[in-house]
């Protein structure tokens, strides 16, 4: 359900949603498209949790979603954006998180951590849209944007 409830709204933002085979710690891609319909540069991973029993703060404000150490080790160096998806199954309603900004900005490294997992709180709000979607693709172009200051020879 929460693969096809994301792959609806992306597809209907007019880029696609590619599942990965084999799941080693991402379940699918976005490959994102411009206005005239040619495919842009690299693509954005999605990692989906779905629960039938969301978790969240006392005063409902932000989603609570246990992440272990190994996902944070993979997706903290990833060089395209990483996005965490929490799909609440019994509401048909996913919150999201660009997860290398949430751990930079909380300051959290892998390699730091002294427990195997931790909580991570995603604002309630942010539920994921069209609106969401699109601010995705200007998350990896503004990703691309940095990286273009590299050469490959």
């Amino acid at each position: 359900m929460s693969f096809h409830h994301l792959g609806y709204l992306v597809v209907q933002s007019g880029f696609t949603f590619e599942a990965v085979r084999a799941d080693y710690g991402y379940d699918g891609s976005i490959f994102t498209f411009d206005r005239s319909g040619r495919i842009e540069n690299s693509y954005m991973f999605v990692q989906l949790k779905a629960t039938d029993r969301i978790k969240l703060s006392s005063d409902r404000k932000r989603v609570l979603f246990r992440v272990s150490k190994k996902d944070i080790s993979l997706w903290q160096d990833e060089i395209v954006p990483v996005y965490l998806v929490i799909f609440d199954a019994r509401r048909e309603k996913a919150y999201w998180t660009y997860f290398q900004k949430y751990i930079e900005l909380k300051g959290i490294r892998a390699s730091k951590m002294r427990t195997e997992s931790i909580t991570l709180e995603i604002d309630a709000s942010r539920t994921v849209n069209g609106r969401a979607v699109a601010g995705w693709r200007r998350d990896k172009a503004a990703v691309l944007a940095r990286l273009r200051q590299v050469t490959h020879g």
